[in-house]
């Protein structure tokens, strides 16, 4: 069976926390377990994160982090946290406020198969399917899309999504070394992938697969000054890699 590891990062999420839906989760099933980063919280997250450890022993990690250093170093010390355990085959992330389900999470993992070592969702909107997001987070999403997949040389539809995973061993390599930025640390995972496997070979060990369902939960905590740095942002990063991998 295979032992999987989802990275939750938390900051002042007491009130968005949907806990119910995990311990839905951790009480149907005992191969999926989740690490919980608490990541500077002023609030009571840790109390609640703590609770849920409590009832939950075997299937929950809870690491405090005393100040909060964003997103990016959240999902970075919880995937390194959980790789020196050498106890799970698949480590993987996702929001707080399950934007993405656990049930979607689990799905797109069902391709981590040779040769496929990383998988994404993907929000593309189409019959059939329930992606529910703000008109203007959806357009501020794909101008930064584009821009991304213009960069990258890849045709990836959505480098953003919070619903990531990866073979232990794939991670080990991409999470080798903290992030330079913090909402767009995705963007660097796909440029060290791209270096970890070869420009020819994403396409064979990647798949971007079409969320069936996704939910726009609450305000973004990415403000939006941040949205007009964004390919500034996105610049820097690419200087920064093609520096370190040339």
């Amino acid at each position: 069976m295979t032992k999987n590891c989802v990275i939750i990062p938390c900051y002042n999420e007491e009130l968005r926390l949907p806990i119910s839906e995990f311990e839905e989760n951790l009480t149907s099933q005992n191969s999926l377990y989740f690490c919980f980063v608490n990541d500077g919280s002023s609030d009571g997250t840790l109390n609640i994160l703590n609770k849920i450890k409590s009832r939950y022993p075997n299937q929950i990690y809870v690491i405090d982090k005393k100040k909060n250093a964003g997103k990016a170093s959240a999902i970075y010390t919880g995937i390194n946290e959980m790789l020196k355990l050498n106890y799970f085959d698949v480590v993987g992330y996702l929001d707080a406020d399950l934007a993405t389900s656990i049930q979607e999470y689990e799905r797109i993992c069902t391709y981590i198969h040779p040769p496929i070592e990383f998988v994404f969702g993907s929000r593309i909107k189409r019959i059939g399917s329930h992606i529910n997001r703000k008109l203007h987070r959806h357009l501020i999403g794909r101008v930064f899309a584009t821009l991304s997949s213009t960069m990258l040389n890849l045709p990836v539809y959505d480098t953003q999504c919070g619903a990531k995973a990866f073979t232990s061993k794939t991670a080990k390599q991409i999470f080798n070394e903290p992030f330079i930025s913090d909402w767009s640390f995705d963007v660097e995972i796909f440029f060290k992938f791209i270096h970890l496997v070869g420009k020819d070979k994403v396409e064979e060990k990647a798949k971007e697969i079409p969320l069936e369902s996704w939910r726009d939960v609450g305000d973004s905590k990415v403000k939006l000054s941040y949205s007009l740095k964004l390919p500034f942002e996105l610049l820097r990063i690419k200087r920064y890699y093609k520096k370190k991998f040339k």
